[in-house]
Parts: structure tokens; sequence; C-alpha cells
């Protein structure tokens, strides 16, 4: 496959990015169906329903996470040749093979992303048959250990029927072995995996940087160029192995700057309070559906866009052919199908023209701890669910949301965490919780929120607090 001499792309966040040579086989494989699918995708899953903006697919960020790719790789082989011998250099193969990583790091993701996996799939799905059925060794280290997004992710990279592995490996033979492996932090250059999956790196890059744009808040920002400039190569004091980092003369401020924006999205825009109750009430929709498709029970008109959804909700693995179609079009299809009695489920039809009709549930004001505490009492669950099943159409259980929500700073897993570099290019962790002035607290952030339908809210609310609220 020859490569273009420039390709030119106009992106609303990176401005003009140029492609060039070998780097243009990324855009090549725009036109694969295997990425094109991630247009139908939204980056943020229904945070548009607060933030109007945010209407941005994965295909976008993916593309974004390329072009940062080729230009943090290249920062990286300028450090390189002052270090290494020109044979352990990163070549302009290594350089495409991280922009394809790059590009292909979401792949696998369905529809809604997460509430689709939580709900739908479920952290203890079949591994094995998922392994089978996208024609993986069901021993590799993803298929036994991998989030389901990235079981299917290397599926959709293995299909040796799919245009994405056709076009992979005209390029260059056991072009999909070296990405399936990058990808899952294993390359011939062992230090570059770091630049696609760690505290720093280039998917977390451009999201915090495409999500602040499209969404219009000023929280979610940091110096992309300064960041850059100081990327570079040393040695951990761990263990002796070159690993990227930054420069821990200049990279101080600008990571503490990267840090902060990360947190100041998540506090105003993926843990916003309406988006957690928006997300929770598809997930309870879901949770529903799937109830109802176990049991046998179908729909009354059924377009065949359909049938691989509801096979997932089956439990069934599929193969390549059928996942493909698995999209956020096709929810919102099914969720109109439902709204409009396609189950003949009175809570199922109520939740799903409540989304449509953005007829919210509300927040019950109780303060995390208070709740934290109530769920620790005998039949708490229970408790709630009786206390608003008189508001309801159905049962309680579907109409209370507990929505806890997460936040850790910095990984666990040493092969992600971000390093500094000091002046003898030795490479320690970044993050001391001493260096950064603006962020001292090293433990994971909880809170506990409570969320159900308007009249109910006096109801949950006494007892939560008790008889005297």
């Amino acid at each position: 496959m020859g490569a273009r001499q420039v390709q030119r792309i106009q992106d609303s966040v990176h401005g003009l990015m140029e492609f060039r040579g070998m780097e243009t086989l990324p855009i090549e494989m725009l036109r694969t169906p295997e990425l094109q699918r991630l247009r139908k995708i939204r980056q943020l899953g229904m945070c548009n329903y607060v933030f109007p903006g945010a209407e941005h697919s994965r295909l976008s960020h993916s593309l974004g996470a390329c072009h940062l790719a080729i230009r943090f790789a290249h920062q990286v082989q300028g450090e390189a040749q002052r270090v290494f011998a020109r044979h352990l250099v990163p070549d302009e193969h290594a350089i495409v093979d991280l922009a394809l990583a790059a590009l292909c790091h979401d792949l696998g993701h369905g529809p809604l992303s997460h509430a689709w996996e939580r709900e739908i799939v479920g952290e203890d799905f079949d591994r094995k048959a998922w392994a089978e059925a996208l024609g993986l060794d069901p021993e590799d280290e993803v298929s036994k250990n991998g989030k389901w997004h990235e079981v299917v992710g290397h599926g959709l990279l293995e299909w040796p029927e799919g245009q994405l592995h056709r076009l992979l490996e005209l390029h260059e033979r056991d072009t999909v072995a070296r990405l399936r492996g990058l990808l899952a932090g294993r390359y011939y250059y062992p230090y570059l995996p770091r630049l696609l999956s760690g505290d720093i790196d280039v998917d977390r890059a451009d999201f915090i940087m495409r999500d602040t744009h499209n969404t219009g808040v000023a929280y979610g920002r940091f110096d992309l160029s300064w960041l850059l400039s100081t990327c570079t190569l040393g040695r951990s004091t761990d263990n002796d192995a070159w690993v990227v980092g930054f420069d821990k003369r200049k990279a101080v401020r600008v990571i503490e700057q990267f840090l902060i924006a990360r947190r100041a999205l998540y506090e105003t825009v993926y843990h916003h309070k309406t988006v957690r109750c928006i997300e929770g009430m598809v997930a309870l929709l879901l949770r529903r559906l799937k109830v109802i498709v176990m049991d046998g029970r179908s729909l009354s008109s059924m377009p065949m866009l359909l049938e691989p959804t509801l096979k997932v909700m089956r439990g069934q693995a599929l193969p390549q052919e059928e996942l493909i179609k698995l999209d956020d079009f096709s929810v919102f299809v099914l969720i109109d199908i439902v709204a409009e009695g396609g189950f003949r489920d009175d809570t199922a039809q109520d939740l799903a023209r409540r989304l449509q009709a953005r007829d919210l549930f509300k927040q019950v004001s109780v303060p995390s701890e208070r709740i934290q505490d109530f769920l620790g009492s005998a039949n708490a669950a229970e408790k709630l669910h009786e206390a608003v099943k008189p508001f309801v159409p159905g049962h309680g259980r579907d109409y209370v949301l507990l929505d806890q929500t997460r936040f850790s700073m910095m990984s666990r897993n040493a092969k992600h965490q971000a390093m500094l570099v000091d002046a003898q290019g030795r490479a320690t962790k970044a993050i001391d919780h001493q260096s950064f002035s603006a962020y001292r607290d090293p433990e994971e952030k909880r809170e506990w929120r409570l969320f159900t339908v308007a009249p109910a809210i006096e109801a949950l609310t006494r007892v939560v607090l008790g008889p005297s609220a």
C-alpha cells in the first residue's frame, strides 16, 4: 500500500493536523467499517443532555489521539537519539505503529460505552465464549483479563475477513500482531506503550482538551505544547529499565496543570449530577430490558438493526460481522420503540418515555455520608424500593438510583505511572503528593448520590434520615 505525500485534517481542537509520508497510513484506515462505526458512538455518552455541544464521537477522539501519538513519538525519537545507538532509536515504522494503535485504542467500545458494558455485558461476561466467537485464543492475556471492550477491540483487529485487518496486513505483514502488543503494553521498544496507556498519555491528553472544548467548560485546560516539549527518556530507579518520562526541572507545573484539568473535568462534567442521573436512568432501563429479553419476551415489531443488540442482552457472544452493527443509534432506536410500548412493559415504557422527554429523576437532598451510613443498615435497598413503590408503575427497584462517583488521581499500576526524569537521567514516580501544591489528597475520592421520581423525594428522605426528617 503506497503512502500519500501528505494528508491534512482540520480539527476543532488541534487545528490543522498534518500526516506526512508513512504517517498517512492511519488516514487510509478511516475508510474501514470497523473504524467508521466509532462515528456513531458518542465520546461522552449522554453528556449532551446537559452540555449540548458534547456531540463529538469516539472517532474524532481516536483521530486526535493518533495525531498526538505522532507528535509525542517524534519528541521521544529526538530524545532517544541523544542516548541510544541508531538501531535503538524508534524509526518511522515504530511511529506509524504507535499512531495506528492510538487510532484503534477505542475500537471495541459498545453503545453508550460504560453503561452498556456495565449493565448489559457485565463484569462477569463469558470470556471464553467471547474469545471463541471473535477467533481469539481464550488463554491470551487480553481474553483472560481484559475488559470487554478490550477483548472486542482485539477481536476486530484480528478479524481476517475484516477490511481493517486486511489493509493493515497489506501494508506490512504482522502489523496487527504489533498493534495488539502495543495495546497490551508490549513492544520491541518497551518504553513506547506508556505513551498509549498511562497517567499522562495521548488518550488523556486528547480527551481532556476535546471534552473541555465541546462541553464549553473553562476548567480542563493545560499547556499541551509545553508538556510535549518536556517529554524525555530516563532509567527507572526501580528496575533500571528505560521509560518515557518528563523533565523534572521543567515539567512539574505542567503535569500539575494536566492533573488538575482532568480532575476538573470529572467534577464539572463526567460527575455532574444531571449527567450521572441520565446515565443512571439509561442503566436502569437497560437492566430492565435485559430482564425482559432474558425472560423470552420479544418486541412486537423488531427491525433487523436491533437483532445484535438483543442477542447481547440475551447473553450471546457475537462474531465481528454482528458486533460492528452495535452503536448508539441502534440503542436509541430501541429506546424509541420501547417508549411506544414495543415490549408491552409499563416500567420499561415509562423509563424510555422519560428519557425521550428529558423527564428526569430528581436528587434526594441527603449528604453522601448519611447515604453511606444508611446503606450499611439491614435491608437498606428493600426499604428504599418499598418507599418508592406507591409512586411508580412497577417495582421500586427500577426507580431508585444509587450513584457512587469514583475518581483516582493516579494509577496504582507501576507500568502506567507518570515518571519524572532528573538531570542525571534517573526516572522516579512523578506523583509523591509533595511536589504538587494544588493537589495533596492521595486517596481515591468517592461520593454517594440518590435519585428518584419527584413525587417520591419526601418518602425517600424520611427513610434515609429517619422519621424526624
